[in-house]
């Protein structure tokens, strides 16, 4: 099963150099490392990162920075994995994270998504570590998921636990590309956009959660994106009105979702009713009683004249 490990990155070269031989030291070795450079100055050099993961490294580069949800989206898409995750480029993976997510996924075929356990770290730790796991375990608290392996597998009720608050374990997705493909990549206007892919992934997938942490989180004062320099107060702000545009964003796509669904069960509706319609007509001189139970149910389903038709041909013999 190869793995695919996802790291996008802006003018944070020491930073990424960390990230990546942290994948260099991983326990599994079917793996390959998508870097996305960011626009980037000075760019990352491929044979900076060859040096250290050889041949297994594809280097994307955008000329300009377009941004983090852009750039994991252009790495998403660049993956050739059955399985594909996210690295921050300021993040850290456990020594045993790959070998931990190939068994989760050849031992329970039945996840699309498994989201990574994370543990904070660095000068500024204790305040986002004592947040993360308060809100992890409302949620545990109050879905109560079943437990295997070291595993968390939750049920369809973690969409509306995740509509209240997406903890940053359920922020970190490793996923099989096929959940990639119905989910969609990450809302590309929005700067915090894992939240909004995370609750996309728990309305159409199977979802579980690591129960060890298997990436760092490094805190540290850019942990907002690539924009630096903000103050408190503009940083709140920026989170607040991410926040409005990821919900609007959200409840967008769902609406076309539901649009779009309608529209295909009103055509399944009507080939239903056909069936069912050939059916009452075949019947109408052999079994009198299923034919108009079939003419019936194929009027409920998809009302139309030639339903009056035949009910005629049923009840007004020639």
């Amino acid at each position: 099963m190869l793995i695919s490990i996802v790291i996008p990155t802006h003018n944070r070269p020491a930073l990424l150099l960390e990230a990546v031989h942290s994948v260099a030291k991983q326990s599994y070795p079917n793996f390959e490392v998508v870097v996305v450079d960011d626009g980037s100055e000075p760019p990352i050099l491929q044979s900076d990162l060859e040096e250290i993961l050889g041949k297994r490294v594809l280097l994307c580069r955008h000329d300009l920075a377009r941004g983090v949800p852009k750039a994991k989206n252009a790495g998403v898409n660049a993956a050739h994995g059955e399985i594909i995750l996210l690295l921050d480029d300021d993040d850290l993976l456990a020594p045993d994270a790959l070998t931990n997510i190939f068994y989760a996924f050849s031992n329970y075929p039945k996840i699309d998504c498994l989201f990574l356990g994370v543990r904070p770290f660095g000068q500024y730790a204790d305040e986002p570590a004592k947040s993360r796991h308060a809100a992890l375990s409302n949620v545990l608290n109050k879905l109560k998921p079943e437990e295997h392996d070291e595993i968390y597998f939750f049920s369809e009720e973690l969409f509306d636990a995740l509509l209240v608050t997406v903890p940053i374990d359920f922020q970190r997705p490793a996923a099989r590309r096929g959940i990639w493909n119905i989910v969609g990549g990450f809302d590309e206007n929005s700067l915090f956009s894992e939240s909004t892919w995370a609750i996309r992934a728990a309305s159409v997938g199977k979802i579980a959660l690591t129960k060890k942490p298997q990436t760092e989180w490094r805190i540290h004062d850019s942990n907002f994106g690539w924009t630096s320099g903000l103050d408190l107060d503009q940083i709140t702000r920026r989170q607040i009105d991410n926040g409005i545009s990821s919900g609007a964003n959200l409840l967008k796509k769902f609406d076309e979702e539901e649009k779009t669904w309608n529209f295909r069960a009103k055509k399944i509706r009507k080939y239903h009713s056909d069936q069912l319609f050939s059916k009452a007509y075949y019947l109408r001189d052999k079994d009198w009683s299923e034919g108009v139970k079939a003419l019936l149910n194929s009027f409920i389903l998809s009302p139309r004249p030639i339903h009056l038709k035949l009910a005629i041909k049923y009840f007004i013999p020639l």
